[in-house]
C-alpha cells in the first residue's frame, strides 16, 4: 500500500512539475509583425521615387549632349554630398568614420556594385526606350529571390517563387506596349537590353551585399559611404574621359538631374537599406513589381490613355505580389 502511495506521488510530482513549462510550450507564439506602418510608408516613398530615374534619364540623354558617365556622375555627387550633410547635422560623424575603419572591403565592394549598377541603367535608357530599359531593370526581385536563397539562407515556400514570376509577367504587360513587342527586343537593341538586364542583376546583387555585411550598420552613413565612393569613382572616370566639359544642357536639366541625385538617390537608398533591414530581402524586392505601374501613371498624367494591357499587367502585378508575401 506504501508503495502505491509512494509512486502515485511521484507521478503527481512529476506531472506537476512538467506542467508549466508544458502550458508554455502549448501557447501560440505570436509572429513578429514585419509590415509596420513605417515599413510600409517606406516602400510607398521608394516605389514612387524609384518610378522616375528611367524616364527623367531618358529626357536627358534625348535634350541635351550629356553622356551616361557624366549623368551618373551628377547624380550620385549631389546624393553623397547630400548624405554627408545629414551626418554632420545629426552628429553621426565618428560613426561614419567607425563604420569605415570597420567595414571598409564590404563597403568598396557595395560601392563598386553600386557604380556598375548606375553605369547599365543611364547607359541602357539610351540605347533601348525607357520602357523596356524598366521592365528588364526590374527582373531584379528574380534575381533577388534566387540569391537570398543561396546566400542570405531565406526560406521561401514553392508558391512565393510563382508569385514573383507572375508579377513579372505583369511588369511585361505594363512596361511593353503591345505594338512594339517585336521592336523591343531586335537584335538591333541586343546590348541596350542586356544592360538593363545587368543593371537589375547590379541592384539584386548590392542589396544582398548589404543585407549579408552591413544590416546592423546605419542606414544613412552607410549609404553615404557607398554613394560617397560610388561618386568618387564616376568623377574621376568622368573627367579622365571627357575631361572639363561644356555642355548644351539648361539649368532646368540640372535641377532635374538634382532632384534625382537627392530624391531617388540619397533618400530612397537609404529609405530601402532600412527596409530590408527589417523584412527579409525578398519581400521586399517584389514590391519593385510596383514602380512600373506608378511610372505609366506618370505618363497618364500627360494624356495618355489606360490599355486592356496596362490593365492586365496590373492585375498581374498585385495578384503576384500578394501570392509572394504570403509565402
Amino acid at each position: 500500500m506504501s508503495e502505491n502511495l509512494e509512486t502515485i506521488t511521484s507521478n503527481a510530482e512529476e506531472i506537476t512539475e512538467s506542467a508549466i513549462p508544458q502550458e508554455k510550450l502549448d501557447l501560440p507564439i505570436e509572429p513578429a509583425k514585419e509590415f509596420t506602418w513605417q515599413v510600409i510608408l517606406m516602400l510607398i516613398v521608394i516605389i514612387v521615387a524609384w518610378a522616375t530615374p528611367n524616364v527623367i534619364g531618358k529626357y536627358i540623354d534625348n535634350t541635351t549632349d550629356l553622356e551616361p558617365i557624366q549623368i551618373s556622375a551628377l547624380r550620385y555627387l549631389p546624393a553623397a554630398l547630400t548624405l554627408v550633410i545629414v551626418c554632420l547635422a545629426t552628429k553621426r560623424g565618428k560613426q561614419l568614420i567607425l563604420d569605415f575603419k570597420e567595414k571598409y572591403i564590404h563597403l568598396i565592394i557595395a560601392s563598386l556594385i553600386l557604380t556598375s549598377f548606375v553605369l547599365f541603367q543611364m547607359y541602357s535608357v539610351t540605347m533601348i526606350n525607357a520602357n523596356a530599359s524598366s521592365f528588364l531593370l526590374n527582373v531584379n526581385p528574380i534575381i533577388t529571390f534566387v540569391l537570398s536563397i543561396l546566400v542570405l539562407k531565406e526560406r521561401h515556400k514553392w508558391w512565393g517563387a510563382l508569385g514573383v514570376f507572375i508579377a513579372f509577367a505583369g511588369v511585361f504587360f505594363i512596361a511593353i506596349p503591345i505594338d512594339q513587342i517585336k521592336t523591343t527586343f531586335s537584335p538591333a537593341e541586343l546590348i541596350g537590353s542586356l544592360l538593363a538586364f545587368l543593371s537589375g542583376f547590379a541592384w539584386a546583387a548590392y542589396s544582398v551585399c548589404l543585407k549579408k555585411f552591413l544590416k546592423e550598420r546605419d542606414p544613412i552613413t552607410t549609404t553615404t559611404w557607398t554613394l560617397g565612393i560610388s561618386a568618387v569613382i564616376l568623377t574621376i572616370v568622368m573627367f579622365s574621359v571627357y575631361g572639363w566639359f561644356s555642355s548644351t544642357a539648361k539649368y532646368y536639366h540640372y535641377i532635374t538631374i538634382l532632384f534625382m541625385g537627392i530624391v531617388p538617390t540619397a533618400i530612397a537608398f537609404t529609405l530601402w537599406f532600412e527596409t530590408i533591414r527589417r523584412i527579409s530581402v525578398q519581400k521586399a524586392s517584389v514590391f519593385q513589381f510596383l514602380i512600373p505601374i506608378i511610372a505609366t501613371l506618370f505618363t497618364l498624367a500627360m494624356g495618355e490613355l489606360i490599355t486592356w494591357f496596362f490593365a492586365l499587367g496590373g492585375v498581374l502585378i498585385i495578384g503576384g505580389l500578394i501570392i509572394a508575401q504570403k509565402s
